[in-house]
């Protein structure tokens, strides 16, 4: 719309603000109206339905909408994607949504009411809180100087912000450009976790370049599994969690030892929790699928109050899942609640969070894995092997607590305390064999229990400066652990084992003794392990640009240790031990920038980590030392269009020692199964990662993975994989009768899975295989939604598009996690 001819007495401000933007090239000017100042009695709330796209269209977009003057340079707000703004809301509040979290603060040229867009180096949020809309229209355009940074350790948010991040958390403990991390790093956005539409994680990376290891928490990268994801940067090993609460996963492929204490070799998954925000924004939402699962969640957050220069702020998110599931006698029932405060004072923040879970779900894969690789259904496709009430529980209270204080603009520290208390509790069935020539499945039942008590720390202090002409980055500090696990699995003996017919199992005759009753028969105090790991890591990293926008080199070393206290067996107390462990890690590595948009890495790191299991323990019954391992790899990034077109290509190496080698059954010393520590794990190979959003309306992300699995014989180990390959895409409909429409899907493929043959599963007669390689098959999901003018929205997604019966995880041949048919899920979303 063009602009109104402004009064001789307006021209010197606004042309002041012209000549100062169009210093940097070509000026575009917006301006729906050049409506007066604010008036003192407030502002009047309208209807937004502003998509995320390029600020060049949605700044145009907005201007219509508000019926406000925006002035902005093209160059310099072209590829710096915005926020979804929907809803009915102030003119501050909608500019508020559109730009915060972005490198673009918004003035108020205060002679013509025009907002005046400008673009500064690091991501920003203005002072003013944005409930205050007529004290930000009438303040004078010098006010938007005032501002305050938002600490390096932390991306605040990644909702409404598509699927591609040019910047990440984690890559070195800070917030920078993904260009300068010498390792393949994916960041998965709320967005992406959103439309793929999963509350499990393992079902939402494996669109993200993780296979599955089972259905929950375990996935596996680079061809091999790894731990559980971190959160905030805390060490975790609950394997089942809710993810209502997460705001985002990043995937670190590769040793990351030095920063992330206990790590893999094949790289760390870290999960960012949700924080307050500056601005209001609640949601409610509600979805049922076909077969009656039903799931409700709540999202609140904004400020709650202002004193002088403290700023009081919440987050309140939960979720309600209950209703029926295709499989017989099987429950999926969650119930989690996270509230959050945040106090803002000066140049510290204080976070408090708690987290409440309470799941009752299947605590293991049931499912019989055929000969050929397929999923067994002879006993009819919603057959999960599991009898009536054989659920577990779990029961997950987190505490945790953040304090965060920025010294000087280029100083900072970051104190983490978290304290988890986890119980996992039930009687469940097991199977313990099956048998293919008579069509035989034999089962037993067991005490399931597990408790976690864990407290830990972790202390950082990230500072940025220049030595000797050179930019340097510094960040030392340390985690420290007392983490108490307690195990009590007890097979059932009065329940022995049983026989079923493979095609007609009848679960619903087996009959499992109440947990309860197990207290009085096995008691905990003289039954299971208790395991004590107190660990200290101290680290120090360092990267220095050694050639200004060429040349960065990083370095890290780190002293870990690990004490350990471990009774494997509570019936007899003569059998405790203490284990100790100590090593020095490294880590080394360049980026070298051939152009603004292409550089070349490389990175040598080594990690250090008792065994995964806490029973895995030798013939004389002690635990296996800890895991060592050490990476090399090569890698190729692009970033054009300021990260909306980013790829990642590396080439690594890498070997873990110490892998457990099974014995053969029993220890007759210790009752328990035993293993060796003379395994060599070896993994090489190509992975690779695609984030596209060149289009406003169009979004992208590949990833793909080639490489083998090598164990010290040159044999395939047990549980890898050696090749898989994901997508996801989403299109956005901004204009004409489309509008608010969105269509978009997935599908992910993993191959070369080999699972090992045992005693236990009996093959056919004649049939002589080493190991099962599963099927590979699709597993695709497919959503479209419309997005309404007001606060509404609506969704329909549908998983296993291809109706195909196949794995969703599986830890050996008996215990597979099946995919339902497939589901049509509705779901609607209130914003507000």
């Amino acid at each position: 719309m063009a602009a109104a001819p402004a009064p001789p007495a307006r021209r010197s401000g606004l042309s002041r603000v012209l000549r100062r933007i169009g210093r940097g090239g070509r000026l575009l000017l917006a301006l729906a109206a050049l409506a007066p100042p604010l008036a003192a009695g407030g502002e009047t709330r309208r209807p937004f339905n502003i998509p995320p796209g390029d600020a060049s269209e949605t700044l145009k977009t907005f201007s219509r909408q508000s019926g406000r003057g925006v002035i902005f340079p093209t160059d310099g707000v072209r590829h710096i994607m915005t926020n979804a703004v929907t809803g009915e809301l102030t003119v501050g509040e909608a500019l508020d949504r559109l730009l915060a979290q972005t490198p673009l603060v918004s003035a108020i040229e205060p002679q013509t009411g025009a907002f005046a867009i400008r673009r500064i180096r690091e991501p920003r949020i203005t002072r003013t809180p944005v409930r205050a809309p007529v004290a930000r229209a009438t303040r004078p355009a010098a006010a938007a100087d005032e501002i305050l940074e938002l600490s390096k350790f932390e991306v605040n948010t990644t909702q409404d912000k598509g699927y591609v991040a040019a910047n990440t958390a984690t890559g070195l403990k800070t917030r920078q450009e993904l260009m300068r991390i010498p390792q393949s790093v994916t960041v998965v956005t709320r967005d992406l976790i959103d439309d793929i539409g999963s509350a499990n994680t393992s079902d939402i990376l494996q669109f993200a370049g993780a296979s599955q290891f089972y259905r929950g928490e375990s996935v596996r990268l680079r061809g091999a599994r790894i731990l559980n994801p971190y959160i905030d940067d805390a060490i975790d090993n609950t394997p089942y969690m809710d993810n209502v609460h997460i705001d985002s996963y990043e995937i670190i492929r590769g040793p990351a030892g030095v920063l992330y204490a206990n790590s893999s070799v094949g790289g760390v998954v870290l999960k960012a929790t949700k924080k307050p925000l500056p601005y209001a924004r609640r949601t409610l939402s509600f979805a049922v699928d076909r077969w009656g699962l039903y799931r409700g969640e709540f999202d609140f957050t904004g400020p709650l109050a202002e004193i002088g220069q403290a700023r009081l702020s919440y987050r309140l998110v939960g979720a309600r899942q209950d209703g029926d599931v295709f499989f017989r006698n099987v429950t999926d029932r969650h119930t989690a609640i996270h509230p959050t405060l945040q106090l803002d004072l000066g140049k510290t923040t204080v976070r408090a969070a708690f987290d409440y879970q309470d799941l009752h779900q299947v605590s293991h894969g049931m499912s019989i894995i055929q000969p050929d690789g397929r999923l067994f259904t002879g006993a009819g496709r919603d057959e999960g092997n599991y009898p009536r009430n054989a659920m577990e529980r779990q029961v997950r209270r987190q505490a945790r607590f953040t304090l965060l204080h920025r010294f000087s603009p280029h100083w900072e520290a970051r104190l983490f305390a978290t304290h988890l208390d986890y119980r996992r509790r039930a009687s469940v069935l097991l199977n313990n064999s099956v048998d293919f020539a008579n069509s035989t499945l034999t089962v037993t039942a067991r005490r399931n229990h597990v408790q976690f008590d864990h407290w830990i720390l972790n202390q950082d202090v990230l500072g940025t400066y220049r030595l000797a002409g050179l930019e340097h980055q510094s960040a030392f500090g340390c985690t420290l652990t007392d983490e108490v696990s307690r195990f009590a699995n007890t097979p059932d003996s009065e329940f022995g084992y049983r026989t079923l017919s493979l095609f007609q199992p009848d679960f619903d005759s087996l009959e499992l003794r109440r947990y309860e009753s197990y207290l009085s028969a096995y008691p905990l105090d003289r039954h299971g392990s208790r395991t004590n790991n107190r660990r200290s890591t101290f680290y120090y990293a360092h990267q220095a640009t050694v050639i200004p926008e060429r040349l960065l080199l990083v370095g890290g070393v780190t002293r870990a240790a690990l004490h350990v206290n471990d009774i494997p067996n509570f019936a007899d107390r003569s059998t405790v031990r203490v284990v100790r462990y100590r090593d020095w890690l490294h880590r080394i590595g360049a980026v070298f920038n051939l152009t603004d948009s292409v550089a070349l890495y490389t990175l040598s790191s080594t990690t250090f980590s008792p065994q995964g299991n806490n029973n895995t323990r030798d013939y004389y019954g002690n635990l296996l030392p800890a895991q060592q391992g050490r990476g090399r790899e090569w890698g190729l990034k692009t970033a054009f269009a300021d990260g909306r077109l980013s790829a990642t290509v590396s080439w690594f190496d890498m070997e873990l020692t110490h892998v457990p080698v099974g014995g053969a059954g029993l220890s007759p010393l210790t009752g328990l199964s035993y293993a060796t520590p003379d395994g060599v794990q070896r993994q090489r190979g190509v992975d690779g990662t695609l984030s596209l959003h060149l289009l406003p309306a169009w979004q992208l992300l590949v990833t793909g993975f080639q490489g083998r699995v090598r164990d010290q014989f040159g044999e395939t180990p047990n549980g890898t994989y050696s090749r898989h390959f994901s997508f996801f895409t989403r299109y956005d409909f901004s204009a004409g009768a489309w509008n608010g429409l969105s269509l978009g899907g997935g599908a992910s493929r993993t191959g070369g899975n080999v699972i090992l043959v045992t005693e236990s599963y009996g093959l056919p007669a004649g049939s002589t295989q080493r190991f099962v390689e599963i099927k590979p098959v699709w597993n695709t999901v497919a959503f479209a939604s419309y997005r309404f003018p007001a606060r509404w929205s609506v969704r329909l997604s549908v998983t296993n598009v291809l109706n195909q019966a196949y794995l969703l995880g599986s830890q050996g041949l008996l215990g597979g996690d099946p995919s339902p048919p497939r589901t049509f899920q509705l779901s609607t979303t209130c914003t507000f």
